[in-house]
C-alpha cells in the first residue's frame, strides 16, 4: 500500500507562497488594501472624490487541488465545444435569447454600456438608515477621501448627527445597484442593496402559510428558554471552529504527527417537542 506524504512542495512555487496558503492573518493585515471602485459622491453641485474598498475580508480555508500520484497542481484550460483550446483574446460574450441562441457582444461594447454610476454616486435622497431592511444588504465598502478631506469630513459629520443615509446608484462589475452611503465608526461607508425581486418573500411558500398554531404550554416553555438565554450581542464570542480544526490538522501534518479531529457524540433526540422543551428549560 502506497502512503501519501503529509507535506509536499510544488516545484514552481516560491517559499513565500506556502506561508500565504496557511491563511496567515498577519500577512493579510499588512497587505495594502485593494481599491474596488473609485469615483465621486455627488450631492447637487457638491462633488466628493472617494476611493472604495471592501470592508469585509474572506478568511475561509482555501485548498489547492493536487494530483494524487505525482502531487502536482491541477490546472484548467478553456475549450470550446469543438474541442479547441481558446485564448482570452478570442473570447466574446453571449447574451442568451432562448433556444440555444445568443446575441454576441464584445467586451468593449459591454463596458461602454455601463451608466454614469460607474464613476459617480449621485445621492438624490436622504433616508433614515435604520429603516433599511438588512435582508437587502449585499456588500459594504469603506469610502476614503481622495484629495477631498474637507467635503468628506463635512458629509461625515452631517450623517453622524442626523443618522441619515444618502441613497443613490453604484455600478460595479456587471451590475448597477442601489447604494446607501452612511456613517460608520468615524468613516463614510457605502452598502450596496439587492433589488426587491432578488429577495424571496417567505409568505409566497405554502409550507410557511400552512404552519400550525403553537400550543399554549409549548409557548410558555419556549418563552422561558428564550428569556433564560437572552443577553447582549457579542460577535467576538464566535469563531470559525471548522477553520481551527483544519488548521490544527495541517499543523499536525507539518509536524509529522497526524491527528484526526474527533467527532463529538450528540445527545439522543427527544421523543417529542414538549419533551425537548422541558429538558432544555430544566438544563438552563
Amino acid at each position: 500500500m502506497q502512503f501519501m506524504p503529509e507535506v509536499v512542495q510544488l516545484a514552481d512555487q516560491k517559499t513565500d507562497d506556502a506561508a500565504k496558503a496557511t491563511g496567515d492573518e498577519a500577512s493579510f493585515a499588512s497587505a495594502p488594501p485593494r481599491t474596488s471602485w473609485s469615483g465621486s459622491l455627488r450631492i447637487g453641485l457638491v462633488n466628493i472624490p472617494v476611493k472604495a474598498m471592501l470592508m469585509t475580508r474572506n478568511l475561509r480555508i482555501s485548498f489547492r487541488m493536487l494530483h494524487r500520484s505525482c502531487k502536482t497542481a491541477i490546472s484548467f484550460k478553456r475549450f470550446c465545444q469543438e474541442g479547441e483550446e481558446v485564448q482570452l483574446a478570442d473570447i466574446v460574450f453571449g447574451y442568451p435569447l432562448g433556444d440555444n441562441k445568443y446575441a454576441v457582444l464584445e467586451k468593449k461594447e459591454i463596458e461602454n454600456a455601463r451608466p454614469e454610476s460607474k464613476n459617480t454616486i449621485a445621492l438624490d435622497r436622504f433616508v433614515n438608515f435604520f429603516e433599511a431592511d438588512p435582508h437587502y444588504f449585499e456588500k459594504t465598502y469603506l469610502l476614503l477621501p481622495d484629495r477631498s478631506e474637507e467635503a468628506y469630513s463635512l458629509l461625515r459629520e452631517v450623517m453622524e448627527k442626523t443618522a441619515k443615509a444618502g441613497i443613490g446608484r453604484m455600478a460595479l462589475h456587471t451590475r448597477e445597484r442601489p447604494v446607501l452611503v452612511h456613517y460608520y465608526r468615524q468613516a463614510l461607508v457605502a452598502t450596496t442593496l439587492r433589488y426587491p425581486e432578488e429577495v424571496l418573500d417567505p409568505q409566497g411558500y405554502q409550507a410557511i402559510r400552512d404552519l400550525p398554531q403553537p400550543k399554549e404550554e409549548e409557548m410558555e416553555l419556549a418563552m422561558q428558554i428564550v428569556k433564560s438565554l437572552s443577553g447582549e450581542l457579542d460577535l467576538s464570542a464566535y469563531h470559525d471552529r471548522y477553520k481551527e480544526r483544519i488548521e490544527g490538522l495541517v499543523r499536525s501534518k507539518v509536524d509529522h504527527a497526524v491527528a484526526v479531529p474527533e467527532k463529538k457524540k450528540g445527545k439522543p433526540p427527544a421523543k417529542s417537542l414538549m419533551e425537548a422543551l422541558r429538558q432544555t428549560a430544566q438544563s438552563l
